[in-house]
């Protein structure tokens, strides 16, 4: 039987609206990307409590918000084809590469699509498409949009001539991570698509590989990685249906997980300490340079779902992510209890068509008002 088709409030320029697009075309689940309106994301937000796309309104009008529950939620519902690896440490693995990708790799692409001046000017002629009202010149919506997204995601989180280099590099050091791996194999972590590809693809897709300035780069140095962009946008469920499943944790992932144990776990254990202090800021060193930018809840809610997800494995599984993350110090961020405080946030999905109103949130949980500023 046909299966009505999921709406999906995003855009084609969207981070991680093109996430869940890779995800729904390879696990063939029909879909809508309808490119948001600030009404559209507003009238969501009423169901879900967040400014954010992409927002997924299902066939029985009930909504999926946040890509990675959405895509857990929806495995559930579409098991086969299996993208998700059979080995609970290589599952393990794939959440914490997905997590890498969905929230420290956002910031490079931000800034490869924000601080270029080629890059800026094509995104906000596209992003200023969404904006309806007629009586304001395409000029001042493509300046609304620039000033918004560099003022928040750029200068406003942390980019500076000081951390310039450091995000940029964090860019290049995943594509020699994964031109490495992509000369050996179809995936990321073995002969069919999991969470890790998926997460990759947020940023890979929608700006890496389509925004004028990290394209060339991308062109240049990964042309491997470029044709796996292509490769997952091209992917249906009979490509992978019958691959080999995913048994073991691959012996050849050190420097695509080396920043997790350097860079991203000691970031999470600095922002759950703002958060819990509530400050408004996080200051920290990674990448030998000294970071300060907003304290972001949402990303404890991160850091306590994969505490949850690690301290469920079994002692074998547990030491075999240890041993991938070269050892014991890179994963007692992971051992110690969930935090508990950002668990409101997300909820379980999905979130009822006639439920209450919940309180609107920012992308990062925190607090905003009724209005997208």
């Amino acid at each position: 039987e046909m299966q009505e088709a999921l709406k999906v409030i995003g855009g084609h320029e969207s981070y991680f609206t093109g996430k869940l697009e890779a995800y729904l075309r390879a696990k063939g689940i029909a879909y809508q990307n309808i490119p948001f309106t600030f009404e559209a994301i507003q009238q969501a937000a009423t169901h879900t409590g967040f400014f954010q796309i992409p927002q997924v309104q299902c066939p029985d009008g009930s909504w999926l918000v946040d890509t990675t529950p959405t895509i857990a939620y929806l495995d559930g519902l579409h098991p086969e084809p299996r993208t998700s690896a059979t080995d609970p440490a290589t599952n393990f693995i794939a959440l914490l590469l997905e997590d890498y990708a969905d929230e420290w790799l956002w910031r490079p692409a931000m800034h490869y699509r924000w601080s270029f001046p080629d890059s800026a000017e094509l995104m906000s002629s596209w992003l200023s498409e969404h904006l309806t009202e007629p009586d304001v010149s395409v000029a001042d919506k493509k300046a609304f949009f620039y000033d918004r997204q560099k003022s928040t995601f750029v200068d406003g989180d942390g980019v500076t001539s000081e951390t310039r280099a450091a995000v940029e590099a964090s860019y290049h050091q995943a594509l020699y991570a994964l031109e490495g791996i992509f000369e050996r194999r179809d995936f990321i972590l073995g002969d069919r698509p999991t969470q890790a590809d998926f997460g990759f693809m947020g940023h890979m897709f929608r700006h890496f590989f389509c925004d004028p300035d990290p394209a060339k780069v991308m062109r240049s140095i990964a042309p491997g990685v470029q044709e796996w962009v292509a490769r997952m946008w091209n992917m249906r469920p009979g490509r992978f249906a019958t691959a080999a499943h995913i048994k073991a944790v691959p012996t050849d992932l050190d420097e695509l997980l080396e920043p997790m144990a350097t860079v991203y776990l000691p970031y999470l254990l600095a922002n759950e300490s703002a958060v819990l202090a509530q400050e408004p800021q996080v200051s920290y060193q990674v990448q030998g340079v000294a970071w300060t930018e907003p304290t972001k809840p949402y990303r404890l809610w991160c850091l306590d779902q994969l505490r949850r997800n690690y301290q469920g494995l079994d002692d074998d599984a547990r030491a075999r992510v240890a041993n991938a993350l070269g050892g014991s110090e890179a994963v007692q961020s992971l051992s110690m209890s969930p935090s508990g405080r950002a668990d409101h946030l997300i909820g379980d999905l999905p979130y009822p068509a006639n439920a209450g109103a919940r309180i609107p949130n920012d992308s990062w949980g925190r607090q905003t008002q009724a209005e997208v500023s």
